[in-house]
């Protein structure tokens, strides 16, 4: 049973990488293509991308959260990339820094992984997307950085501003970057952007509304940059610690997209390292989005998944729901 189990994976797996060299229409979630940014019409194989990352100091690979396809890219991609050089790290958004010291134990077989997943607040989607990248580097003792800032600290800033992390204990403030951009940029304009284009953040009529948006956004942008910040810095206090090893790091595609972000924070860090962006788009941003600024150094196209919402009344409904979520989370902010 086992080998027949093994024996469809392998299957799966090549007929995924055989389709990505086609230029057929993707044939299903699983399915996926790499391209290059500059000859979009030429495919590539997870091996050749490989070799073209090989040299690369830190690679992002910018995801749609919860898509199969990007999660088994990424397997893959991590795969061909320990092949190549075994030096690797595995870095992640998705367990927070003060966590790190769970992940190591797990990582040393210390505790379960119950225990982790629980104790460290893991994705809802960790078995199904993180678990096989977790586990691949557990079984050949590569280090996992847990890279993102504690998201009751986020949810704080978002609510307060950056002036919140004063009042943190000084043990508990080590949890996020020490220091955090919040400088007008290329990169706060995409997020302002991209909220504006969120319905539930239009722009109100009167002043004093406005007012209040405008520091609604400062604030949130806020929180956008003390995750990148903490992320940056956690890659870049690794490699301090540990030269010579070439880091992949997991993040949702806005954190490095345009290589700003997270990316652009720890180049600010690290001025001589060669980082790489991996984008994913998915075959109708593909036709339809403005490629004169190169998203990163590799794309991956996918599907589209689902849409979340097709009735704008369940929207809201589900916008409201995070809302009295987020306000919940925020009655435990230092004061």
């Amino acid at each position: 049973m086992m080998r027949w189990i093994t024996a469809t994976l392998v299957l799966l797996a090549t007929s995924t990488m055989a389709l990505a060299g086609q230029g057929d229409k993707l044939a299903h979630l699983y399915d996926y293509r790499w391209q290059l940014v500059d000859k979009p019409e030429q495919t590539i194989s997870t091996n050749e991308a490989a070799g073209m990352l090989k040299d690369y100091d830190v690679i992002f690979f910018g995801e749609m959260h919860e898509h199969p396809a990007v999660h088994l890219a990424q397997m893959e991609l991590l795969e061909q990339l320990f092949r190549l050089n075994g030096k690797m790290t595995l870095s992640m958004e998705q367990f927070e820094r003060d966590s790190q010291h769970l992940v190591d134990q797990y990582l040393a077989d210390e505790i379960g992984e119950e225990y982790l997943l629980e104790e460290a607040n893991a994705w809802d989607n960790y078995r199904s997307s993180y678990r096989p990248l977790v586990e691949f580097a557990r079984a050949r003792k590569l280090p996992v950085i847990a890279a993102n800032a504690p998201k009751p600290m986020v949810v704080c800033v978002g609510r307060s501003g950056l002036e919140v992390l004063d009042k943190y204990p000084a043990e508990q403030r080590l949890h996020i970057a020490k220091d955090i951009d919040v400088s007008d940029g290329a990169y706060q304009q995409m997020f302002i952007d991209a909220m504006n284009d969120n319905s539930a953040h239009k722009a109100p009529e009167d002043s004093n509304s406005k007012k209040i948006m405008q520091t609604m956004v400062k604030r949130s942008f806020a929180a956008q940059a003390v995750r990148d910040d903490t992320m940056a810095e956690s890659i870049a206090l690794h490699l301090e610690k540990n030269p010579g090893r070439q880091v992949l790091h997991l993040n949702g595609n806005f954190h490095s997209t345009a290589f700003l972000g997270t990316v652009e924070r720890l180049q600010r860090r690290m001025p001589g390292l060669k980082i790489g962006v991996i984008h994913v788009m998915t075959e109708q941003e593909d036709k339809q989005g403005d490629h004169s600024t190169p998203p990163g150094t590799l794309i991956i196209q996918v599907q589209s998944l689902p849409h979340k919402f097709v009735k704008s009344e369940n929207r809201e409904a589900w916008l409201g729901q995070m809302m009295e979520k987020r306000m919940e989370q925020r009655k435990d902010c230092p004061q």
